[in-house]
């Protein structure tokens, strides 16, 4: 029996008129697809260009028949395949471990080793989040599987070269007769972001996923994320106790680094058999409970406080002799333990082994209460937010169960209504699956890398990459969440503090505080503790998002962010897994021309000023006026360059406070002409700025030449000042 994909206007057409209205109207049509496929009723051809950009199945593939079906590509000639790594359950249960691999024109080439082996993901899960393709006209694709109310679906890359796409319920029966089966989206843009951005664009206006789907600007950014942030992790891991926390909180507070939120992560929980078994504290590491902790905050010092959960309260569920008896109703035994069979997306019985936990149970009211229930006790209990950890392998407890990728919706929907309706912050962490993704209705963050670890320069460079690269395909939807870091790390610390700076995303340390390093976390924030953020993340330039990063042997990454004033950040890395590379750095004026690629609506590219850029090495606190031949540069070894350019306009460019990385969004000018600039601040401080002709003046500043027409000027002790007149004769 032969099986049609249809799009969305015929499915809702579908459910509007009555079935034989439905089928005079689109019988010619049907008559064509049966003949125009006879070789392979299954295949989607994309090469064609004629299929919908939204790909449905009205009902599921019978019983019986194949529900794979080949993708015909057109003709490109480079591709990144984006998955975590080869481990058969990391398809679905990504974790935070999306990797761009990359090659030219064969997708057989993601299976070649890598010498030396990737030091976080050595090998590809055969099975992608998404596909990004540079076409041979120039053009780029962007392909990307999709998850509906009772499947999900994927790509994989077979050893033969061909691209699928597969759908099911991971679970122990079909997806039901009277589903639609959302198969893949698809889109064609001038560049990759222009592509990804339609992709996403079209599902949120999807009657499909309505309620489901959002754009980033359609968030509400979490408050306290606008702040510099702690979390205990990676200094304490599990070995928190409310004395260590205490002295954490009394010890930031004495610092004079402006931490004004502070996440407890894992170790808090109260278990039983490795099992959640109550939603108070272990009382042998917090005898008095939350209370003295959450009274601890103060308005103007850490004004908020976050917990850590995962999506299923914990790594092991929940203990059957657990204690919550609120939330009792709510849940249900967890299938026992299940063995992949040769398909890889259903689980059969192992009898060998039992997996004795609760889990949610697998309806969507159930799950509703669930969440209600359970963050109704974080809130009341005084948190601001909540960090869910462990989402996308959440799908994995459900294996067993009839249908896992809907019950997974079910707590993903369930969570983000339960956080809005209280207003509780929420961190998506460990959640790149595409359910998570489709399902993440509210919610504004998420994090794009595995963990970050101190002084361990291997994995902080694919960190660092994993990072920058996951915005491409997420970005669109969710800001950026790039882990803490410690300061102190000698080896990585100013340029993770670099690139969190240009993710646009909560930035958070987890040194001991002592530990703090000043002069690597001020440039991110200001004495308040107010982050000063890019206008939309950053995001690696055209020629990196193809680029083998950790193999490169010529050319150094590149990630651009846009900045207040039409200014915009690029920073440069070496993270080669030699030590010793020296890579190749260039900007030119065309690379500022993609700033704006990830803001919202999208804007297209930005055009190149009429007065021209300047350029600032933010390190070297020098600059200059850019030319068509741009401006060269080297990296040996690890390591990051930073620089600004700015547009000029009245013969004035304002780069900004030179203190903080991201200095252009530091000033807000306000008025622009031949003889005066007008600014606004929101903490004064020193001003870097060039001027074509003349030398700035100012009541209000002291200017020194900087050389090739820059100047510094140190404030004058004017207290609180948010307003500046500079005016200049032009010699």
């Amino acid at each position: 029996m032969m099986k049609l994909i249809i799009n969305e206007i015929q499915i809702r057409l579908q459910k509007i008129f009555h079935p034989f209205v439905f089928l005079i109207i689109f019988i010619p049509v049907l008559y064509i697809s049966c003949n125009t496929n006879q070789g392979n009723t299954h295949n989607i051809d994309l090469a064609n260009g004629n299929e919908s950009n939204l790909i449905v199945l009205g009902t599921p593939d019978a019983e019986g028949e194949t529900s794979s079906r080949e993708i015909i590509l057109p003709e490109f000639t480079e591709y990144c395949h984006v998955a975590a790594d080869s481990n058969m359950f990391r398809w679905i249960g990504a974790s935070n471990r999306m990797f761009p691999w990359v090659g030219k024109t064969d997708l057989t080439s993601i299976f070649v080793p890598k010498t030396p082996i990737p030091p976080r993901i050595p090998m590809p899960n055969k099975r992608a989040l998404m596909m990004l393709l540079k076409l041979a006209d120039g053009k780029f694709m962007t392909i990307m599987p999709l998850s509906g109310e009772a499947s999900v679906s994927w790509l994989e890359t077979q050893k033969d070269g061909k691209l699928i796409v597969d759908y099911g319920t991971l679970g122990t029966k079909p997806v039901p007769q009277t589903a639609e089966v959302p198969l893949l989206a698809w889109a064609v843009g001038e560049n990759v972001y222009e592509s990804i951005f339609k992709v996403w664009k079209n599902l949120a206006n999807s009657a499909l996923y309505k309620n489901k789907v959002s754009l980033r600007s359609h968030k509400k950014y979490p408050e306290p994320m606008k702040y510099l942030g702690w979390c205990t992790w990676e200094q304490y891991h599990k070995n928190i106790n409310e004395e260590i926390i205490q002295n954490a909180v009394n010890n930031i507070e004495k610092s004079d680094i402006p931490v004004r939120w502070l996440l407890i992560d894992d170790g808090h929980q109260t278990l039983k058999d490795g099992r959640m078994f109550s939603l108070e504290p272990d009382k042998n590491k917090f005898p008095n409970g939350w209370e003295p902790i959450i009274a601890s905050r103060k308005e103007d010092k850490i004004k908020w406080m976050g917990i850590w959960h995962t999506l299923l309260m914990h790594w092991n569920n929940v203990s059957p002799e657990h204690e919550m008896t609120d939330l009792a109703p709510y849940l249900m035994p967890q299938p026992v333990k299940r063995e992949k069979n040769p398909k890889d997306n259903q689980y059969l019985e192992d009898a060998d082994v039992r997996f004795e936990a609760l889990i949610p149970k697998d309806n969507q009211e159930d799950s509703e209460i669930f969440y209600m229930r359970f963050m109704k006790k974080i809130k009341d209990i005084g948190f601001d937010f909540l960090k869910t950890d462990n989402v996308s392998r959440s799908t994995i407890e459900y294996y067993g169960t009839p249908n896992p990728a809907r019950a997974q919706m079910n707590n993903v929907l369930s969570l983000e209504k339960s956080c809005f309706s209280y207003n509780l912050g929420l961190m998506n962490c460990s959640a790149q699956n595409t359910i998570d993704l489709l399902n993440a209705t509210h919610s504004a963050t998420m994090r794009t890398s595995p963990d970050y670890q101190k002084n361990n320069l291997a994995t902080s460079k694919s960190q660092i990459l994993q990072s920058v690269f996951n915005v491409v395909w997420l970005g669109q939807t969710l800001w950026p969440d790039h882990d803490m870091f410690h300061s102190s790390d000698t080896q990585v610390g100013e340029t993770m503090a670099v690139t969190k700076a240009m993710s646009g995303g909560p930035i958070y340390l987890s040194d001991a505080p002592e530990d703090f390093h000043k002069e690597v976390i001020m440039p991110l924030c200001y004495n308040d503790g107010l982050l000063i953020r890019p206008e939309a993340p950053g995001v690696p330039l055209p020629e990196s998002v193809f680029s083998d990063a950790l193999y490169e042997k010529k050319n150094v990454y590149k990630v651009i962010s846009p900045l207040k004033n039409k200014a915009c950040a690029i920073a440069a890395y070496n993270l080669s897994v030699d030590n010793e590379e020296a890579l190749n750095g260039h900007i030119s004026a065309e690379d500022y021309s993609n700033s704006g690629v990830m803001m919202q609506p999208y804007p297209g590219k930005w055009s190149i000023p009429q007065e021209g850029l300047i350029i600032y090495n933010w390190k070297e606190k020098e600059g200059q006026k850019i030319d068509e031949n741009g401006i060269d540069f080297e990296i040996k070894g690890f390591g990051h360059k930073l620089y600004l350019m700015c547009p000029v306009e009245g013969g004035w460019a304002v780069v900004g406070r030179p203190d903080k990385y991201l200095s252009p969004s530091t000033v807000e000018i306000q008025n622009i002409d031949r003889s005066s600039l007008n600014l606004t601040v929101h903490e004064p401080g020193n001003i870097v700025l060039y001027s074509e002709k003349g030398t700035p003046k100012s009541d209000q500043f002291e200017f020194e030449a900087l050389g090739n027409n820059f100047f510094e000027g140190e404030i004058l002790e004017i207290e609180d000042a948010k307003t500046f007149n500079i005016y200049r004769d032009e010699d």
